[in-house]
């Protein structure tokens, strides 16, 4: 009994180790990929505005909008052109650089804090779902400037949670709009309006969520940014992970059960 007991255990354990393996392979290839990346000339935009991202200690002029990029290299899913968005404020990218990124899910972005976590991470799923869910299209400045403004305050700013995300307040601020002339009250014809508008109607609830979504990410001095890569997804959407981990579960299951089978056959 003793030699069968063995066998059926072998057995078993082949099962499940033909079922987990390839699992955790499709869970994690997606991780190792790299994208070496082009920054299109020329990048211009009318709009400019001072920010804060330590509660007003220093203040730096910026000129949100939506960044060109070319790929140079990479794996299949990701087009020759895409447009990007900066989600790291006070790393510097320059036009004309080419540089090579990790693809990396959006909780990881943000390299300079750590990485910005499921949170923020999620609540830009929501503010890109409703506002700029296809990144093949360019947008207009105004649109840029605000999506860029409102991803800025989500992911720098410390006091987080709906309702917080305020443009003139906490530790990220803005100040000296230079479209300040062309505000009309209720009807988003600026950057601030619009962006703060755009920030307002998140709920940080269940969604829904752009997918496709990812961030180029380089440690050290070299701006992260946004991407969306549709089609072929180089990176697992969270789903991925959840429909994985529930197989390694039951395959576990599978496991104990062949286990009780062969102790109670003995």
């Amino acid at each position: 009994m003793k030699a069968m007991l063995n066998h059926s255990l072998s057995c078993g354990w082949g099962l499940c180790r033909g079922l987990l393996l390839p699992l955790l392979l499709s869970a994690t290839s997606g991780f190792a990929a790299t994208v070496t990346v082009h920054f299109n000339t020329p990048y211009s935009t009318s709009m400019t505005v001072d920010r804060t991202v330590d509660g007003g200690a220093n203040w730096y002029l910026q000129d949100p909008g939506q960044f060109n990029f070319s790929l140079v290299s990479g794996p299949s899913g990701i087009p020759s052109q895409f447009y990007t968005f900066c989600i790291e404020p006070r790393e510097f990218l320059t036009p004309g650089q080419t540089v090579t990124y990790n693809l990396a899910m959006v909780e990881a972005g943000a390299t300079n804090i750590g990485g910005m976590g499921a949170t923020k991470a999620n609540l830009l799923r929501e503010l890109l779902n409703g506002y700029y869910p296809d990144f093949s299209v360019q947008m207009d400045q105004l649109h840029a400037a605000a999506l860029q403004v409102a991803i800025w305050e989500i992911v720098r700013e410390n006091q987080q949670g709906v309702g917080t995300y305020n443009l003139s307040t906490g530790d990220v601020r803005y100040r000296t709009w230079s479209d300040s002339a062309a505000c009309t009250p209720g009807q988003y014809t600026c950057v601030q309006d619009l962006a703060q508008h755009w920030l307002n109607s998140l709920t940080g609830i269940g969604g829904p969520y752009m997918q496709n979504v990812d961030a180029l990410i380089l440690t050290g001095g070299v701006q992260d940014i946004l991407v969306q890569f549709s089609g072929e997804n180089p990176i697992p959407e969270p789903g991925t992970y959840f429909l994985t981990g529930t197989a390694l579960i039951l395959a576990g299951a599978g496991f104990r059960r062949a286990w009780r089978q062969s102790g109670r056959s003995r």
